[in-house]
């Protein structure tokens, strides 16, 4: 009789539980399910470059190393993917385009609700590669000289922290449990500069 009576009680416990969290479960996605999809906020990006900048003339070898840092931030209580996101920082250098010091992609990512994360992205920046496409682009005035003389320029003032970084970045929003609010894409335009020490 106490062995059956066992079997009873452990049957009903289970029974409870299970349904415990079925209810549980249904309640917590109606309660959270928001009305519309509010997109991932980039709340914050910074750029630093990780090694000095090499004494005397210039190597095609030489590198500076940059690594950009984004935050961001879930205005909802859902769980939110990030995908598509592709960034560019760039600096001035005397052209509307710009030179590109650093581009990437992040990897799909997800942000818990009302939570915030940070990311960031490491690339080298080679002097030799520059070289290349300062001609190609023309700066300086055209030819080798005027673009080298540009380039150095640039450099020196990468490497005396005294640029200001332009950021645009674009990226997609979506909630993973309700899809049938789609996905928002956003871009994203920032400056930023090393703040003086």
């Amino acid at each position: 009789m106490a062995k059956k009576t066992g079997w009873l009680m452990a049957g009903l416990l289970v029974a409870l539980v299970s349904l415990g969290l079925v209810v549980s479960c249904a309640t917590m996605q109606t309660a959270s399910a928001p009305a519309t999809l509010t997109p991932v906020e980039v709340t914050d990006v910074s750029v630093e470059r990780l090694n000095p900048i090499s004494a005397g003339k210039f190597q095609k070898t030489d590198v500076f190393v940059f690594n950009t840092t984004f935050s961001f931030a879930n205005p909802q209580q859902a769980l939110a993917k990030i995908s598509d996101l592709y960034f560019e920082v760039k600096v001035d250098d005397g052209t509307e385009d710009k030179t590109i010091i650093q581009s990437g992609s992040m990897p799909i990512t997800y942000v818990p609700g009302s939570e915030e994360i940070t990311w960031s992205y490491t690339s080298p920046l080679m002097y030799g590669g520059m070289i290349g496409s300062y001609i190609l682009r023309g700066i300086g005035g055209g030819g080798i000289k005027p673009a080298v003389g540009k380039l150095n320029e640039v450099w020196k003032d990468l490497g005396a922290d005294e640029k200001t970084f332009y950021i645009e970045a674009r990226y997609a929003t979506s909630l993973p449990d309700f899809p049938g609010l789609g996905k928002k894409f956003q871009k994203f335009f920032s400056t930023f500069k090393v703040p003086e020490l």
